[in-house]
């Protein structure tokens, strides 16, 4: 791995040279970005893979939602469609993306609208008659043409920046000194039990400037939840996997799934784990090869746990029937603030917003 990284460096610093000079001319106006008479804040990474980034604008979306009227912006990847399109009632992970499509249907209210060209999309939303006062872009760190009012910037505890490289050698996507644009720099999937002389040391090595704001964050799951809705029942998920006496399918196509499939592991049940790509897109030997795994293990029928963004894409899969589909649970998951810091960051976002 070493061997290959050091062959790949001559590539990363004419990738870093890149975007640090493409940086410097959306700084200098050369680039010119798109401001809006709406609040609009920005969440997103420097680095490639899951960094936890949807729980949080679900957090930002529900506590904006009740006194506002919010969208939410994506590229929508993964999907299979092109251009610009707004969720409607007839949308799916394929029209929209699977992370939009979790947020459509979780959140009624919200306006959910994609386009790989952000200015695109700001244009369609603002061109509504009931046009939303804010606007959350999703995962649109590196994409300058909208000028975001506020930028969150959300990175991995796990595999600290200041360590990494720049792609292709590693997981950057641009320099850190891109870390400077961050109005709040946002630590997940740390442990529980991170102490304040480890956190200091973190904000040492990643705060670019004195008023960025760096909050801690620990992932939660909450209980399994059945993927067919009427299947829901008395009984949990753990008094099910209990009477079955079987053991567990956990399958994830996220960035990083360790987490999910360590969590798994606590249901105390033996468990297979099968991972795919971010955003797979199931075919029928997927789905095939997911209900046939109980059989290798000598267990048919078995129970499957999932990721909830896994979930929208399975609820919509031609190939998964409705009885494996009654098999299927997923785990929903929240982000929880470690110091009692959740009163601060509200009142940071609720801020920007008043004012704008």
């Amino acid at each position: 791995m070493m061997f290959l990284r050091k062959l790949l460096l001559p590539f990363t610093w004419l990738y870093a040279f890149i975007m640090h000079a493409r940086n410097f001319m959306f700084d200098k106006g050369i680039l010119s970005s798109q401001s809006y008479n709406v609040p609009v804040i920005s969440i997103g990474n420097i680095t490639v893979g899951g960094t936890g980034k949807t729980p949080l604008a679900e957090h930002v979306i529900r506590l904006l939602l009740p006194h506002h009227s919010c969208a939410m912006l994506s590229r929508g990847y993964g999907r299979k469609t092109r251009g610009v399109f707004l969720a409607d009632a007839a949308s799916d992970y394929k029209t929209i993306g699977d992370e939009p499509m979790q947020m459509h249907r979780k959140f009624k209210e919200l306006t959910v609208v994609v386009a790989e060209k952000r200015q695109a999309g700001m244009e369609l939303l603002l061109s509504k008659s009931s046009s939303p006062n804010v606007v959350v872009l999703d995962d649109a760190y590196q994409h300058r043409y909208v000028k975001p009012g506020f930028s969150i910037l959300v990175t991995d505890y796990h595999r600290p920046m200041w360590k990494d490289f720049c792609f292709p050698a590693g997981n950057l996507r641009e320099p850190l000194s891109g870390i400077k644009r961050a109005n709040l720099i946002v630590v997940n999937k740390v442990p529980g039990n991170l102490s304040l002389v480890e956190a200091d040391a973190i904000r040492k090595k990643l705060r670019k400037c004195d008023s960025q704001q760096m909050f801690f964050t620990t992932v939660v799951y909450k209980n399994p939840a059945p993927l067919l809705k009427n299947n829901a029942q008395d009984k949990s998920f753990q008094e099910i996997l209990s009477e079955k006496n079987t053991p567990l399918v956990a399958m994830a196509g996220i960035g990083n799934p360790e987490p999910f499939f360590k969590m798994a592991r606590e249901f105390g049940v033996p468990v297979s784990t099968i991972r795919f790509p971010d955003h797979h897109d199931f075919s029928e030997n997927d789905i095939r090869k997911i209900d046939e795994e109980g059989k290798r293990i000598g267990f048919p029928n078995p129970m499957i746990l999932t990721t909830e963004k896994d979930a929208i894409r399975l609820d919509s899969n031609k190939h998964v029937s409705e009885q494996m589909k009654s098999r299927i649970w997923y785990i929903p998951i929240e982000l929880e603030f470690l110091f009692g810091e959740q009163v601060i960051f509200d009142k940071k976002i609720k801020d920007y917003v008043g004012k704008n």
